[in-house]
């Protein structure tokens, strides 16, 4: 299961949250999860869930796609991207980066990047197939 920081209190409603979380596969909405959350803990809040998802999305756990609305995808701590379908709509990380070297990037440019964010979007092999 996910794990939130020590100084943030765990509450029965924030671990329903973050085991669907944890268990998910692929994009989700929100609202998706916490219709999902509250067969696991019917009082869950709407707010509740969405506290949870910002917090998760600031220790990195999980990253808002760019993608109609708010749609976010559960992550791995290793330097990832993302292929999107956008036919099915899901979602599959790859360690492929087509972002140019920081020596490259100094010498052409006199830029020096802290970070980057890099989604493709496409039809994904199952999408693809012939029928």
């Amino acid at each position: 299961m996910l794990a939130l920081p020590d100084h943030v209190r765990m509450t029965a409603p924030r671990r329903a949250v973050l085991k669907l979380v944890g268990d998910w596969r692929g994009s989700f909405a929100v609202a998706e999860l916490h219709a999902r959350a509250r067969d696991l803990h019917p009082r869950l809040g709407l707010a509740t869930t969405y506290r949870t998802v910002e917090l998760l999305r600031k220790h990195g756990a999980v990253r808002r796609l760019a993608v109609g609305g708010h749609v976010y995808i559960r992550c791995s701590s290793t330097h990832h991207h993302h292929l999107i379908c956008t036919s099915c709509g899901g979602v599959e990380e790859t360690e492929l980066c087509a972002v140019p070297a920081d020596a490259e990037l100094q010498r052409l440019h006199g830029f020096r990047a802290d970070a980057h964010d890099l989604d493709i979007f496409g039809t994904c092999r199952s999408c693809d197939a012939p029928a």
